[in-house]
This record gives C-alpha cells, structure tokens and sequence, in this order.
C-alpha cells in the first residue's frame, strides 16, 4: 500500500493532495511514501525554493528523512540517522555511482526537482526486491519522460516548461520537457539551466563559496505494444563551478551521462518480467583555489576523478498460494580513479604534491534475492523476503611524488652530510612516511571479498477500515566503501563526511550488520489521520573512525598520520545502535482549511565506546514541522513552521560541534489563472533569523570552526506551465 503526497516543486505550493486539480497533479512532481496506507489528506511541505536544488531536498517532507549538505547541489539523502552510501538510490531504476570519492555529485543530485516525476521512499524497513544494501532504506526518482497515446489518440503531446528566480541567492531556473507519443511510439525530450551566486543571510552576509551552475538534458524514445515496452534514455548532467563551502574543494566540473535500457514484459495472469541494461560514464574536476581563498596560501590543488559503471537486473513476478512471488537477479560493476595534482611552496623551491589517491579501484557485486506478498490470515497482510549478495573489491598499486622523494633525500643527505633545519625535517619525515604507507598498502593482497544474506519479514494487519497495524523485522548489510577500504593516505576523501578530519583506510575492516525492528499504525477517516512508527536497529561492526590510538594500527601509519594532520581517524568497526520515532498527522477543518504536522525524531550511540562520548557522528535533532493551508478555485495559500531542537548529542571521537535549535516561519502560495498556467510565489524565513543545519557540515573557509549558516529570508517567484 502506498500513499502520493503530490506537490509543486516548479511552484513551490503547501496543500493536500485531496484538492489538487487534475491538470496540476500531471505536471507535479510526486511524492511516493511505500508502506502507507490510503487516506484523505496527508502532510507535506516544499522544502526549497523555486526548484532550483537537487531533488535531495524533496526529502525533508518525509517523516524520518533528512539531507546531509555540504554545498548547494551536494544533498547526501539521510534516513533515521543513516546516510550515503547505506541507502540504497536508483534513478530511473539505475544505482548511480559518484564520480567523487567526497560525494560532491551524490545520487539525488543527478537529476533537478523540476525535472522529476516522482521521488519514492520506503517507509521503515525497505523491501529486498528494492535493491543492494538497503540497510538504511531504499530511495528511487523516476524522471519525467511523458506518455504513450491513449487508444482514442492518434498522437498525444505532453510536457511542462518551468521557470523561477530566488531573491537570496539571485538564482534562476529554468526548465522543458516535451514528448510526442501515438500509441506505441514514444519521443521525449529535456533540458534545465540552473545558476545562482553565494546565498546571503542575516545582515545581508554571505556564504561563500556557495554559487552554482547545472545544466541538466535527457533524450530517449519508447515502445509498447499487447503487454511488451522497450526504452532506451539518456541523460547527461553538466555541473559548472558550484561551491562546496563544507569541503575543502569546489566543483570546477562534473561531467557524464547514463546509458540504459530496459524491456518489460506483462504476460498477463500476474505474470511480470522486468529488465534494465545501463552504463554509466563520468569525470570530475576540484580544486581549493578557483571559487575560495586556500586555507594555506602556499598549497595549491586539484583533483581529477573519474568513474565508469554498468550493471544489469532482472525480475520475474508470479502468482503464489494467496499473493506473488518476485525473484531476481541483480548485477553491478564500477572502476574508480583520483589523482590529486598540486604544489607547494617551500623555502627551497615548489614542492610537488602530487598523489595517486585511489587507482585502479573495482567494485562488483552479484545479488539475487526472492520475496513474496500476500494474505497469510483473515485481514494479515505479509511481506517476506531474502537477498544473498557476493561483492569483489580490489586496488591497483599506489604511489605519491612524495613517496619517490624519501630515498633520494636519503641519498642526498649521506653523500653531502646534510643538516637539515626544521622545515627540510618535517618534509623529510613526510615523505618518508608515505614511502612506509605506500610500501604498505602495495605489498597486501588488495583485494576482498563479502558475503551477505539480507532477511525481512513485514506484517500489516487490517483492524478494519480506518487503522492498520504493522510490524517488521530485518536482517541488513552493507559492505565497506572503497574509501573505507582504501583510502592508503590520511585524507578527507571521505564521502563528505564534512567534519574536517582526514581519514585512513582499513582493508581488514568488516561488513556492517543491522537487526532492525518496527512497530507501528496508520489510523485514519475522512477527515483525519496519524501514523506514528518506532524503530530500532542494532548494528554489528558498524564502520566510523576511531582514533589511531584506538585503532591498533602499526606504528608506521601512527607516525604518517601525526605527521599529515594531528587530527587523524581511521575506519574501524564498533557496535552501535539506533532508535527512534517518526510520524505524520493532519486534519481537515472544512472544504478549504486544514491543518498538517510531521514530527522526527533519531538516536544513534556507539555501545563499545571507552569514553563517555558515545553519540554517532552527524544526527539529525528532533524536528518537525507544521502547516495551515487554505485551497479556494483557482488559488491555493499555506503557512509552514519548521523547528528543530538543540543538537547536544554530537559523536566525540571527531569533536563533533553541537547547534542550537531554531524556528523557521514560510509563506507560500499559487494562483492558476489558465489551465495547466500556474504563477506561485512566497516567502522564507520570513523573520530573516540566523540558524545552522546541524546536518551541513563545517564552514571551511572560516578554518572550520562554526557550522555553514543556512539560507536567510528568501523571496521567491515562479511560472510554469503544463500541458
């Protein structure tokens, strides 16, 4: 069972999917929380302005969801604490991979909000047949691409073009999808441009750097005909000089596109066969002096990162005893490189500081799983399912220009009996590290293996027509990241983790394991509705840093890692868990009014810590918000409140910084003078306060010492138009 919380992110509008006009539901982009079920009325609120952001931030109009952000277009999903690369994205049924290894191009920021058609969470415990390592939920976008023709048709023409400005930023947006359709043909066409400088907050300050430019195209052409439907697409995304002020780099560029294609094929009788082809091909570009002022003057870099992936799945769907079977296979592949290229200025000349990051990096995975719905008792609904998943990781060698330089100062000192001052000392002694870590790392094996079973077993029972039970227990994993396994040189190529600690990898670290549980119930009539839910998971070798100390690591890497940065974490396993509460709740006053709140809430806590600081790094607070809406004709005005509560729980092994709570009013409203013509305006933070998301990262241009300012009071305006 599912419920669509529809609205417009081209207008930016507050209401309930109960009063949408039909001519306005085809041209909005759509929420679909799985796991919920029917009623009148539901909450949801436009998180951002003017569908200028990456479609990541739709998510904050989920109960439980949030977004981890260290730029404008870097929204990294988040999900009852967990983020990244625990959750499992698809976008248009495809696990994109991030061309940066500091998610500077994560999944959701692929496609703009204006040109998605529908972004769907599982709500609690996500179904195997979802996708690979779903051990913190399972996301999916599916883009606009229009529709075949009806049987009445001859030709059928669709699309919506979208335009907007955003006062806080000066941002414009704009935005086409076409398609041309008879009733097995298919053509569709689009495009977005997106740019906007640094944002400004109270007292007219900025955040820099924090501008964007996205150019976003897609292209692909359908065919269906007596129960067969074939696609093939593409996509390409153009991302130009974008800030990342939580990062110690900015987007210079992020390239590429994805290929797919897929065949479905509806047998009748229940009978479902569904497949997808896809590759994708990507290269990025970032530097720490082109958008900022480098925090050291003297040390100036770039790095190059590329990324090539394809992968293939495959799914039967059958009728079994009172439900149906879905079995499948799924298969996935991805190559990583980075080279970091820079120099630094010394006393004695310019010093190349050139590392081979990560080369050569493989990542395979093959993964079947089976699961079957269906009636196991009068009003018990069940879902049960099971995924067995076998992943290769491997690293060619590596090597750095400082690593090549130890031998030859060696060589340089003992013929011409050198005494070194402090500054040739401490060089010396870096290079000679890196020599001992990179001999290190390319003497080992370099490659791993995993083996995972993933287990679910999920119950709704119907009590009668307004409330519904559910209960679910899991059994997830997730295998380590490449950077988790091979980060050779403490770095913050960390998959924006943002806290401003470099990192080292660990190839003997383990799989994560989860035990998940969840207890809820959805109650509803025809004027009101709640739906709370309670989780807990238990994580077994969940992965985060530890200090070196901690880490039992040689004492070759103890002594790097002092010499890099004093401040050096390396990945490890510990045991952990979280637990918490998410719910939604609305009620319709009348024809014209109602009332919507959501209301957030998660606890994460490391249970092996040796100190009292136990809390998990990056949780978001206890958060909610709130909204009056009134829908007339042609008109539609809402009035959102958004809080979230201190944040004193912070992860102590990275001196994570805790945030103050704060309150945040939003007016909103649209008026569709023509059908399918709709013009919206509003205003955010309406009393222009200065607030920090807890989830934002570090404000590295200030030396990372305060949290990145969010947005301040934001007057924006849009136009679009559906047809």
């Amino acid at each position: 069972m599912k419920i669509k919380l529809s609205f417009a992110v081209a207008t930016l509008l507050v209401s309930p999917v109960s009063v949408l006009a039909e001519t306005e539901m085809e041209e909005l982009p759509t929420i679909i929380v799985e796991g919920a079920s029917e009623r009148p009325g539901a909450f949801f609120a436009a998180p951002d302005s003017s569908g200028l952001k990456d479609t990541a931030s739709l998510l904050k109009s989920v109960p439980g969801a949030n977004v981890n952000r260290s730029g404008p277009l870097t929204g990294i999903a988040q999900y009852r604490g967990m983020a990244g690369n625990r959750i499992n994205i698809a976008i248009d049924g495809v696990n994109m991979k991030e061309v940066g290894p500091n998610s500077m191009d994560p999944p959701l920021s692929h496609y703009p909000a204006a040109l998605t058609g529908a972004l769907t969470v599982h709500r609690g415990i996500a179904p195997v047949s979802s996708g690979i390592e779903t051990i913190g939920g399972s996301m999916k976008v599916e883009s606009r691409k229009g529709e075949f023709a009806d049987e009445e048709e001859d030709f059928k023409t669709t699309g919506v073009a979208s335009m907007g400005y955003s006062s806080v930023e000066d941002g414009h947006y704009g935005a086409l999808m076409g398609s041309v359709a008879n009733q097995n043909h298919k053509i569709h066409l689009s495009g977005s441009q997106e740019s906007g400088r640094d944002y400004r907050y109270r007292h007219n300050n900025k955040v820099s750097p924090s501008k964007y430019d996205r150019n976003a195209f897609t292209a692909g052409y359908g065919y269906q005909r007596a129960g067969h439907e074939f696609g093939v697409n593409y996509s390409n995304n153009d991302t130009g000089h974008t800030g990342t002020p939580a990062l110690p780099m900015d987007i210079v560029y992020v390239r590429g596109g994805l290929y797919d294609a897929k065949y479905n094929w509806d047998m009748g009788d229940g009978i479902k066969l569904t497949s997808g082809l896809h590759y994708q091909k990507m290269r990025h570009l970032m530097d720490n002096a082109l958008l900022r002022e480098p925090a050291n003057p003297n040390m100036l870099m770039v790095n190059r990162t590329t990324v090539e992936a394809g992968g293939l799945d495959l799914a039967l769907e059958l009728p079994l005893f009172s439900g149906a079977i879905k079995v499948g296979f799924n298969f996935d592949q991805s190559n990583h490189e980075a080279d970091i290229d820079g120099s630094m200025q010394m006393s004695t000349g310019l010093m190349p500081m050139i590392v081979q990051n990560f080369n050569g990096i493989e990542r395979d995975r093959y993964s079947a799983f089976g699961e079957w719905n269906g009636q196991v008792a009068e009003k018990l609904m069940a879902e049960f399912g099971a995924r067995v998943t076998y992943a290769e990781t491997s690293s060619g060698t590596v090597n750095s220009a400082m690593a090549d330089m130890c031998a030859s100062m060696n060589a340089d000192m003992a013929a011409n009996n050198m005494v070194m001052d402090r500054e040739m000392h401490e060089m010396h002694q870096n290079a000679c590290s890196q020599e001992t870590l990179r001999d290190d790392f390319n003497s080992q094996a370099r490659a791993q293996d995993d083996l995972d079973v993933d287990l679910t077993a999920i119950f709704n029972y119907n009590y009668d027509d307004n409330l519904n039970l559910e209960m679910g227990f899991a059994r997830k994993n997730r295998m380590p990241s490449y950077q988790e396994r091979y980060l050779w040189l403490p770095l913050e190529a960390t998959a924006g983790l943002a806290d401003g600690r470099v990192y080292a990898g660990n190839q003997d670290i383990a799989h994560e394991t989860a035990y998940q549980f969840e207890l809820g119930f959805d109650w509803h009539n025809e004027k009101a509705y709640v739906a709370p839910r309670m989780f807990y998971h238990y994580v077994d070798d969940y992965i985060q840093g530890v200090p070196i100390e901690e880490s039992n690591v040689s004492a070759e890497i103890l002594e790097a890692a002092t010499n890099v940065n004093a401040k050096t974490l390396r990945f490890d396993n510990v045991e952990a868990h979280l637990y918490g509460i998410d719910l939604e709740a609305g009620y319709s006053i009348d024809d014209f009014w109602r009332v919507d709140a959501s209301l957030s809430y998660v606890k994460g806590e490391r249970l092996d810590s040796p100190t009292d600081d136990s809390d998990l790094y990056r949780m978001a607070p206890l958060n909610g918000r709130a909204q009056v809406s009134y829908e007339a004709a042609n008109w539609m005005s809402a009035v959102e409140g958004v809080f979230y509560a201190n944040q004193g729980d912070v992860a102590g092994y990275n001196e994570e910084l805790a945030t103050k709570g704060y309150m945040l009013l939003n007016l909103r409203g649209n008026y569709e003078p023509l059908e399918g013509l709709v013009i919206a305006t509003g205003l955010e933070n309406v009393l222009d306060t200065e607030h920090e998301d807890h989830l934002g990262g570090y404000d590295r241009t200030n030396g990372g010492t305060t949290r990145v300012p969010m947005r301040g009071r934001n007057i924006y305006a849009t136009l679009s138009y559906n047809w």
